[in-house]
């Protein structure tokens, strides 16, 4: 037996049934359930198409309500996407670009359709599947079988090229990620708040030399936006600063998690902070590092930085006053800190900044995209974004799931 999963925004399964009947011969198909809405498709072979003994079935579920973002539910679908997201997530791959379409494509399935052909897929039958993907925009997600001629495990687009295996590797180049309109449609229009603040951004921007696109939707407005109290802040920054001199190779990740458990720490550090802590490698430390400017931002949240500074510049963490700097040696005590950090700025400070950095973060992209030279400097705007998305809820996103969609 072989396997292969489809991945798409469609929602129409329709097309399904229409495209099996576009290749296999009526008397070769047996629906179960009603036509518009069927629960499976079997394929028994008995033409030229499949050897004889050959079936496929074809099963699929949903989310109970299409969209194009991953909110925390309960649903099978919601929560294998999120699995997915974070697995993809933590794959060194040699094609970065790719990876991140590939992550931005993640949250704008709708329907996860299994195939499972007995005892294999032929040529026949590949051809069939490749046109399913193609006619529904989808992508693979396989173990390994006929269709893509591998035993690894990994992602393949809608023409069969790679993007993405469990090694990192990619053949493929571009990985186009489309929403349905009506998704947009159905949500509520931008507040007049909202539409404000972007035009504040676009003009700030535009008098730094930086373009952003007019086509980027408005974001939360002080009314729906959920941002996270002093307390949540200050102890995600403590953590921070203490994994940091890690990163830096100061202290050891044994040192760290003594340290973090001492002061009742440990059971707030993430996962892949653990995973790091564990195992501190040369090339975890260099992605750490740039964790400093997510802790310049969360600082500056607590109002114990005056300003976040120029997106062009490193922040520059020997400007920090000792005083304010959670982490204190590993004698400290990160209470001490904690005393001063209880209060926020103002939602519409934060979410300023927020937006502000999310229309960079995409000037930022499209450079890259168009191989030119960003016009602010990428690493900043980018870890900065992600600690403004975690700041304000985006997605009740956990830390080690922000995504900075641009």
């Amino acid at each position: 037996m072989e396997n292969c999963t489809l991945y798409t925004h469609e929602v129409d399964m329709g097309k399904v049934l229409t495209r099996m009947r576009a290749n296999f011969d009526a008397s070769a198909l047996k629906v179960n359930g009603q036509e518009e809405h069927w629960e499976s498709i079997t394929v028994v072979s008995k033409k030229r198409r499949l050897r004889k003994g050959n079936t496929i079935t074809i099963t699929y579920r949903q989310r109970a309500v299409p969209g194009y973002t991953l909110e925390h539910s309960d649903e099978p679908v919601v929560v294998n996407l999120h699995g997915m997201y974070a697995f993809v997530q933590q794959i060194d791959a040699d094609n970065q670009e790719l990876k991140d379409r590939l992550l931005a494509k993640i949250p704008t399935i709708n329907t996860e359709i299994a195939i499972k052909a007995e005892p294999s897929f032929n040529g026949d039958l590949r051809s069939a599947v490749m046109e399913l993907a193609y006619e529904l925009d989808a992508f693979f997600f396989s173990e390994g079988n006929v269709i893509f001629n591998t035993d690894v495990q990994g992602f393949w687009d809608k023409t069969g090229a790679l993007l993405l295996d469990v090694n990192g590797h990619s053949t493929a180049t571009n990985l186009a990620v489309n929403i349905e309109t009506k998704y947009f449609d159905s949500q509520l229009p931008p507040s007049a708040e909202a539409l404000e603040r972007k035009a504040r951004s676009l003009q700030q921007l535009q008098a730094m030399g930086v373009r952003s696109s007019a086509m980027l939707p408005a974001i939360a407005d002080e009314s729906t936006a959920v941002i996270r109290s002093a307390a949540e802040v200050a102890q995600r920054v403590a953590i921070l600063t203490a994994i940091n001199t890690v990163a830096f190779g100061y202290l050891s990740g044994t040192d760290i998690i003594s340290y973090l458990q001492k002061n009742q720490l440990w059971e707030h550090t993430t996962p892949a902070e653990k995973a790091f802590l564990h195992n501190p490698t040369e090339e975890q430390k260099k992605k750490e590092t740039w964790k400093c400017e997510g802790i310049w931002v969360l600082l500056w949240a607590l109002n114990l930085l005056p300003e976040l500074g120029y997106m062009t510049d490193l922040c520059n963490m020997d400007l920090i006053p000792e005083e304010i700097f959670p982490f204190r040696g590993l004698s400290g005590n990160p209470a001490v800190f904690f005393e001063k950090a209880t209060t926020l700025r103002s939602t519409p400070e934060i979410l300023d900044a927020n937006d502000l950095y999310y229309r960079a973060h995409w000037s930022c992209v499209d450079a890259r995209l168009k191989n030119e030279e960003a016009p602010v400097h990428p690493g900043v705007v980018y870890e900065r974004h992600y600690a403004l998305n975690w700041l304000i809820s985006y997605r009740n996103q956990p830390w080690d799931e922000v995504t900075c969609d641009t």
